[in-house]
């Protein structure tokens, strides 16, 4: 019953369905308007069209979307301190900070997690929240590259089999092993239990096996590869079943393939698309890009700029004349896979972007992830108490990306609503929800048309409300949840104003 709104040959058809809500009594905050079993014809009366004034430059920040700065434990692991310090000047153009480490970090001794003894993880994450920022993560098992042994040596001890590295001496887990097997989803019971908040974490990485975390160069003592991802993504599935998980879209043929990662953590489990190697030209292919094309708007896009310590290595230079000409080449590729999020990364590369192209920050500020604007709203300018409210919205969606709505860890929680809210207390008397708009399908170019059908109460009282707009959580009893990419006055728990409507 929804409609998208194209611009074809010069002209734009417009469709407009219609969805039905009665007023269910009994909520703290006012009336909500659910589906009615029966149609009315709504009270005839004077009409308002209201056009939101849009926001085209500011940051807007939302769930699963946006620039992402980097504590990246595989070289070294920062302090807080020095951290939040270096990254002041820039953290107010991100919106997620993603913590990468190895599990040993988090678990050292069976059963202590760092988030309970380890004050300055707990600083780092404090300092994220403290500066608006949600947080991410991604937990590796496997040594190579780490700082330290990744998998905690209790696992060891408890008679888990695995191979230790003749140069670094670290011992690493085979990952089909039982007992590692045992123990890690034991971790992500408990790593769930403190973190499986959308109010906090915005992503987890749902694999963190292999190489770096990314799924490939598996240490496998059999050949079930299918049956560990089966496990893997089951074990993140069943531990963090609120917030969104990602998975490495990693083609290599010593890793899981496209085809298992696509039928398990995609289809059956519901991932988001990650991928680490925008800007390189000679291993991300068309071809791999055009797969994930293929699978947008339905699977949302997650980006990370394969080229890291961009002053110190320069191993972009291997491929780019110049840092600026790599940096375009990243911002190209997040931009033409509709890419939620792209990597600031950790300090050196913040400054290096902030430096070295300002601009494409501010480019992806408002073109990354997605950017929801209501168009055009009409709505009856009185109405009567046991009479009907008839509101007529248009919506667009000026970013590349889209908002991860139908993913079954959000399983479609985020809808438009419309609130009459009393002026001198900004108290919520009556809200309307539209069941049939869906932001999940509102992708840039499109526009999407709906007209709500609204039962107002008798219970009601007569007065002058300010009609209010926003997208809620209707998993947090309907409160307003995401940032519009408009500029009208709103209020203190987050309604947009759209103008006055008198009740009689």
């Amino acid at each position: 019953m929804r409609s998208s709104i194209m611009s074809t040959a010069g002209t734009v058809a417009v469709s407009l369905f219609l969805s039905v809500l009665a007023f269910v009594s009994g909520c703290s905050s006012g009336g909500v308007a659910e589906e009615a079993t029966e149609t009315q014809e709504p009270l005839e009366v004077k009409e308002v069209t209201v056009q939101p004034g849009e926001d085209l430059t500011g940051l807007v920040r939302n769930p699963a979307m946006g620039w992402v700065m980097y504590a990246d434990a595989f070289a070294d692991f920062p302090q807080a301190d020095e951290y939040w310090k270096s990254q002041d000047p820039y953290a107010g153009s991100a919106s997620i900070f993603y913590i990468r480490l190895p599990w040993s970090q988090l678990e050292p001794q069976e059963g202590l997690y760092a988030w309970e003894y380890d004050q300055n993880f707990k600083d780092l994450v404090q300092g994220a929240l403290d500066r608006g920022l949600k947080l991410a993560f991604r937990v590796y098992v496997d040594s190579e590259g780490s700082y330290r042994q990744a998998t905690p040596a209790y696992v060891r001890d408890a008679g888990a089999e695995g191979v230790v590295d003749a140069d670094t001496g670290r011992w690493d887990p085979y990952v089909d092993d039982p007992v590692f097997q045992e123990k890690f989803s034991a971790f992500l019971d408990a790593f769930g239990g403190r973190f499986n908040d959308p109010g906090l974490v915005d992503f987890v990485d749902g694999n963190g096996l292999g190489r770096w975390g990314e799924g490939n160069r598996l240490k496998l003592k059999g050949d079930d590869v299918y049956g560990v991802l089966r496990w893997i993504s089951g074990a993140y599935a069943k531990s963090f079943n609120r917030v969104l998980l990602g998975v490495q879209y990693n083609k290599s043929q010593t890793g899981f393939g496209l085809d298992n990662i696509d039928a398990v953590a995609i289809d059956e489990y519901g991932y988001v698309i990650r991928k680490d190697t925008l800007g390189l030209p000679y291993w991300f292919t068309e071809a791999d890009k055009e797969r994930i094309r293929s699978r947008f708007p339905e699977v949302p896009f997650y980006g990370e700029n394969v080229y890291q310590y961009l002053q110190s290595r320069r191993r972009w230079a291997d491929d780019y004349d110049t840092l600026r000409e790599a940096l375009e080449a990243v911002m190209n590729d997040a931009l033409s896979l509709h890419a939620n999020t792209l990597d600031l990364r950790i300090p050196e590369d913040t400054e290096a972007w902030f430096s070295e192209a300002p601009d494409l920050v501010q480019e992806f500020m408002v073109r990354g992830g997605y950017r929801l604007v209501p168009v055009e709203v009409t709505f009856p300018g009185a109405v009567e108490r046991g009479g009907w409210m008839t509101v007529s919205h248009v919506w667009k969606n000026t970013g590349v990306g889209v908002l991860p709505n139908n993913r079954p860890q959000w399983n479609y929680k985020y809808k438009v609503a419309f609130a009459l809210i009393e002026p001198e207390t900004e108290r919520v008397a009556f809200i309307a929800v539209d069941r049939v708009a869906e932001p999940s399908d509102w992708v840039e170019g499109g526009r999407y048309a709906y007209s709500l059908n609204a039962s107002i109460d008798d219970s009601v009282p007569a007065g002058t409300y300010r009609l209010g707009c926003a997208i809620v959580d209707t998993t947090k009893g309907n409160v307003p949840a995401l940032n519009l990419a408009v500029v009208n006055e709103r209020t203190g728990t987050g309604w947009y104003i759209l103008g006055d409507v008198t009740v009689h």
